[in-house]
């Protein structure tokens, strides 16, 4: 069985393609999703911790990155994915194989975020849910050589291209508290839309929304390992999971507001571990401490929520979740005048968000900042 590698042109430079990918290219998911995904439509008004799929980003990797690209329209009843290389059985999976193996499909929340977004501006970030069946018995059952295979790679039907190392795949450590990839066929609910790389798409817990390969039509088992990639070809980090990060999504920045207790609020996500810690600093003085979402009020804004495999194992995963994102808030007394408001977020392996940070190969996570104006 052969996997067709060609992509559908030719890959731009590095810094043509870092650059076109961070401002050039992401048209209307940028500006649909700064209005809705984490920009509240009216100030004051808190974000909810699920995205509505309507509202959730859909930034297409390929788009920017190889010429000629269409989104890809592929019949569910149609669809195939082919598992092949150093497997001593390659398969072709079709939807019937994983709705046979729903006993063993689980379903997860996960905050899926693009490399570019800080970069580029605010909205290529979302929560949802998301069901399906690990990779790994697929894997098992295509015979992977695991003692030659050091990577497999994931082929998308318009072209995209990535990798996971066998270890993001096999042999995880629950008490790390990570979720092994799935092969998802359902979002919120409900069958993957076009957009969202129906009919099926791989969702890696703690990575950035590239490694979650839409539209998966070929993997391949391998001992080569080197980075593989669109995204890596053009300087994008192989390492792929998303650093401790953080944003401001009220006030809006430059927005004026009254004298007087002014809720600030957010979020902050870490695909390395869950979030430990938000601190909120104003012109320069003491951090301070934010508070954080309660477990039990998301849960009761968010019922589904009980059957994720996180909100439904509790002495697995410790709150807040790795590569989930935790909801923040502070009350700060505001004065008269100009003020500049910065957080950062802590994880629990004690990480925390530069002072700057301009390299976007690994996702720009530098200290979030606003300015405010406040009427006397």
């Amino acid at each position: 069985m052969s996997i067709n590698h060609s992509p559908l042109g030719g890959p731009m430079d590095r810094r043509g393609f870092l650059w076109r990918s961070a401002v050039g290219v992401l048209g209307l998911s940028l500006a649909r999703c700064t209005t809705h995904a984490v920009t509240p439509l009216v100030p004051g008004v808190a974000l909810p911790f699920l995205t509505p799929t309507g509202e959730h980003y859909t930034k297409n990797g390929a788009e920017g990155s190889l010429a000629g690209w269409s989104m890809p329209n592929l019949a569910a009843d149609a669809w195939s994915l082919d598992i092949g290389g150093l497997v001593s059985e390659p398969l072709t999976l079709t939807l019937d194989h994983l709705r046979a193996e729903e006993s063993r499909a689980v379903e997860i929340v996960k905050t899926m975020q693009c490399v570019v977004d800080a970069s580029a501006g605010q909205g290529l970030v979302g929560t949802a849910r998301w069901r399906g069946v690990p990779l790994s018995i697929f894997l098992d059952r295509a015979g992977i050589d695991r003692s030659r295979s050091k990577r497999v790679h994931l082929f998308g039907a318009d072209g995209f291209t990535n990798n996971l190392r066998l270890d993001r795949i096999f042999g995880l450590d629950p008490a790390h508290g990570v979720v092994e990839p799935l092969l998802v066929p359902h979002m919120t609910g409900q069958p993957l839309t076009r957009e969202h790389g129906a009919p099926v798409r791989l969702i890696v817990h703690d990575g950035f929304g590239y490694t979650a390969v839409k539209w998966l039509v070929g993997i391949e088992a391998t001992a080569d390992d080197s980075a593989f990639g669109t995204y890596q070809e053009t300087g994008f980090t192989d390492a792929n999971r998303s650093p401790v990060f953080s944003r401001v999504t009220t006030p809006t920045d430059n927005l004026t507001v009254p004298a007087g207790a002014v809720e600030i609020t957010g979020f902050a996500t870490s695909g390395v571990e869950g979030i430990e810690a938000v601190e909120v600093r104003v012109d320069g003085g003491p951090w301070q401490p934010a508070t954080l979402a309660d477990r039990e009020a998301v849960l009761r804004s968010h019922p589904e929520l009980a059957g994720t495999l996180q909100f439904a194992a509790p002495e697995r995963f410790v709150w807040p979740y790795r590569a989930v994102w935790a909801l923040w808030s502070f009350t700060w007394q505001a004065t008269p005048g100009r003020h500049r408001i910065e957080v950062r977020a802590i994880d629990r392996t004690g990480a925390t968000q530069p002072e700057r940070d301009s390299d976007i190969s690994d996702g720009v996570n530098a200290v979030a900042a606003i300015r405010v104006g406040v009427n006397g």
